[in-house]
C-alpha cells in the first residue's frame, strides 16, 4: 500500500507544483499588464493638464532656464512626482530635426544630482521611445536601463493643437525594482497556497506511513 502511495505522492507534487509555477507566472504576468495599463492613465492624466503653449515657447537650451514657461512646467513636474511616491522621474523631452532627443524639462531640483538642465540629450532614447515621436500613440516601456537607474516608463506625446503634430513625450519612470516588488507581492497568494498544498500532501503521506509502521 505504500508503495503506491509513495508512487500517488510523487505526481501530487508534480502536479502541485507544476500548477503553482504556472499560477504564480499568469499572475506576474496580469499584475504586470495592469500596472502598464494604470502607469499609462496616470502619465495620460497628467499630459492633460500639460499646457502646449509653455512647451512651444522653449527652445530646449541653457535659454529656457530664465522663462517662465519653463518655470511654470518645472514646477508642475516636480509637483507630480512629489504627490506619488512610487514616481521616481517626471519629465518632457524633445526630438530635433536630426533626430536626437533632449530633455525640456525634468522633475528634479536643480541641485540634485540627478537634475537634467534643458537641452541635455538623451542618447539611451530606446528604439520604442522613438517609435512614440512617429506614431503618437501613448506605450510603456522597460524595465530599460540609462544613466539614472533601471526604470519602467510611461511615455505619452503632447500633439500641437493646431496641426495634431507631436512636438514633445511626457514620460513617467518607476523604479523597477519598486515595480518588481508590486509584482512579487502579488503573486505572494499562489506561492503560499503552493507550499501549503505541499505541506498538506507531505504530512498526509507521513500520518499514512506511521499508520503503516504500527500495524506492522
Amino acid at each position: 500500500m505504500i508503495r503506491n502511495v509513495r508512487r500517488w505522492l510523487i505526481i501530487a507534487i508534480i502536479v502541485i507544483v507544476a500548477s503553482g509555477i504556472a499560477l504564480t507566472l499568469w499572475t506576474a504576468q496580469h499584475e504586470d499588464n495592469q500596472l502598464r495599463e494604470e502607469l499609462l492613465i496616470k502619465t495620460r492624466l497628467v499630459q492633460s493638464g500639460i499646457s502646449t503653449g509653455h512647451i512651444q515657447k522653449l527652445t530646449g537650451s541653457d535659454s529656457d532656464l530664465v522663462s517662465p514657461d519653463y518655470t511654470a512646467l518645472k514646477d508642475e513636474l516636480m509637483m507630480v512626482q512629489s504627490a506619488d511616491p512610487l514616481v521616481r522621474f517626471v519629465y518632457l523631452m524633445g526630438q530635433r530635426a536630426d533626430g536626437t532627443v533632449f530633455f525640456f524639462a525634468d522633475s528634479e531640483p536643480p541641485e540634485s544630482e540627478d537634475y537634467s538642465p534643458p537641452g541635455q540629450v538623451y542618447p539611451e532614447a530606446s528604439a520604442i521611445l522613438l517609435n512614440t515621436f512617429v506614431s503618437g500613440k501613448g506605450t510603456t516601456e522597460g524595465p530599460l536601463t540609462d544613466r539614472w537607474g533601471t526604470w519602467v516608463s510611461g511615455v505619452v506625446p503632447i500633439r500641437d493643437a493646431a496641426n495634431g503634430r507631436v512636438i514633445a513625450l511626457l514620460g513617467i519612470d518607476i523604479d523597477a525594482a519598486d515595480w518588481n516588488l508590486q509584482i512579487i507581492t502579488a503573486c505572494g497568494p499562489a506561492i503560499i497556497a503552493t507550499f501549503l498544498l505541499l505541506f498538506l500532501v507531505l504530512i498526509f503521506y507521513y500520518v499514512l506511513e506511521r499508520n503503516d509502521r504500527e500495524r506492522q
